[in-house]
């Protein structure tokens, strides 16, 4: 990688940084410590009217305390959009209620259509939130039973209908530390505001059983100078999927699996009639095992927007399917529920593109899989990540799938090297990157074996 591209990435991830939170200068002089039903009820029991006290008494210069060891039933959804300067100090278990019916009946009063009108189980909001867990692995958790969730999936289906998002997000100059999620129902965190700092967060959507846990995203992020750091992330959707109105995001350290969709851009250009605008994100030093992608952008056929200055550095992957992953033409085999804008997702004309500029991929290592590709998610024929590329032999180091011959500007691949599981020679997609707009490309953008250049 060349000097000032090196240059702009630290000076990137150093940015991010020095824009995380710091400690409030407003002292903290009200304590609120959380009561909890649980042990007496036999856990039947909702502490939720305690909690929606609590963060009424303890809106502002305040800490809020789940105690340690302590467990908690949260049967109704938490909504605290009026806090200012409040520690949380989540230091017991949480217990979302296990009656699929009566969830779904909220969700479905919710008018939940989008992100922005979903049902958040826990909804947060305002200047200087501290979410602070602990590094005890023993407790601190958010226990949302989601494995009866995915087993309730019907034949083919891409996910149990009404299902909730767990937590929305949303502070300036806030953190999130040793946030922990175990068998989420689906969504995880959604991130905005900005100068949010993510660190040491465990998120565990292990399936038990052979049904796949879709929608089970890990962070969410629109928002400005967002970083994600030192987490371990195990789920069946996008580990972080980095949204429209995003800028200056930071995900370094981390580790992700499972079946995860990886470390995404998007989707972008779902609403045909607004830009969608991503700038300066950079992932760098990840590990990526048995997930579907590694590094992956997504924008809708139809859609239009810019995304700048993205850069996937110092990647390593183990038994991964797609490496690097480009496409203009997304679609989304999903439902209603889980589209991010209101958009139509069928029959769309092919009258504009989110156009990338200023992409890096560079310093990949690890082996593609080819024995077993893919997820539990494929319920179409073909496979919803397998449409629109036909021939594949899954020895794809590289799939680049740009929509026009202009959409795509600007792109840096350097030091790829991974290698099929079978021995075989890594082969590569290539769609409409042009050399006179990619200059840097690395390789030969044809079909076939993976030469570079």
């Amino acid at each position: 990688m060349s000097i000032p591209k090196i240059l702009l990435l630290l000076s990137l991830s150093s940015a991010i940084l020095c824009n995380s939170p710091s400690h409030p200068t407003t002292p903290r002089i009200r304590h609120c410590i959380i009561p909890s039903k649980y042990d007496f009820s036999n856990g039947t029991a909702d502490d939720s009217p305690a909690v929606t006290f609590a963060f009424a008494k303890c809106s502002k210069d305040a800490t809020i305390t789940f105690s340690p060891g302590i467990d908690y039933n949260i049967f109704n959804p938490i909504t605290a959009t009026n806090l200012s300067n409040v520690a949380i100090h989540m230091y017991g278990n949480l217990h979302l209620p296990q009656d699929i019916t009566a969830i779904q009946g909220l969700v479905n009063a919710s008018n939940a259509l989008t992100y922005s009108t979903s049902l958040y189980w826990f909804k947060l909001a305002g200047p200087n939130i501290d979410y602070i867990g602990t590094p005890n692995v023993t407790t601190g958790w958010i226990n949302s039973y989601g494995q009866a969730w995915w087993d309730a999936n019907p034949p083919n289906g891409t996910g149990t209908a009404a299902r909730p998002h767990l937590l929305s997000f949303n502070t300036t100059n806030g953190s999130l530390t040793s946030f922990k999620s175990r068998k989420p129902i689906a969504w995880n965190v959604q991130l905005s505001g900005s100068n949010v700092a993510v660190d040491s967060a465990i998120i565990d959507a292990t399936s038990n059983s052979p049904s796949f846990p879709f929608n089970t995203d890990g962070f969410d992020v629109s928002g400005t100078n967002i970083s994600i750091t030192n987490s371990l992330i195990l789920n069946g959707d996008d580990a972080i999927a980095v949204q429209s109105g995003s800028h200056n995001v930071l995900f370094a350290h981390n580790t992700i699996g499972y079946q995860s969709h990886g470390m995404s851009i998007g989707s972008l250009g779902q609403s045909q009639s607004s830009f969608a605008n991503v700038s300066n994100v950079l992932f760098t030093d990840n590990t990526v095992i048995s997930a579907v992608y590694a590094a992956r952008f997504k924008s809708w056929l139809g859609g239009q927007g810019l995304a700048r200055n993205i850069s996937w550095t110092n990647i390593r992957l183990y038994n991964v399917s797609f490496p690097i992953y480009v496409t203009q033409t997304y679609i989304n085999q999903g439902s209603t529920q889980t589209q991010l804008e209101n958009g139509t997702v069928t029959n769309r004309p092919n009258n504009s593109t989110v156009v990338m500029q200023d992409f890096t991929w560079a310093n990949f290592t690890g082996t593609i899989n080819t024995f077993s590709p893919g997820d539990g998610s494929c319920v179409t024929d073909p496979c919803w990540y397998d449409i629109g590329l036909p021939g594949l032999r899954h020895t794809e180091a590289i799939v680049i799938e740009c929509n026009t011959n202009t959409s795509c500007q600007n792109f840096t691949l350097e030091n790829i090297q991974v290698w099929p599981q079978s021995m075989e020679v890594p082969t590569v997609v290539c769609i409409n990157a042009t050399t006179e707009l990619n200059p840097k490309l690395g390789f030969e953008c044809r079909n076939g074996t993976f030469i570079s250049s």
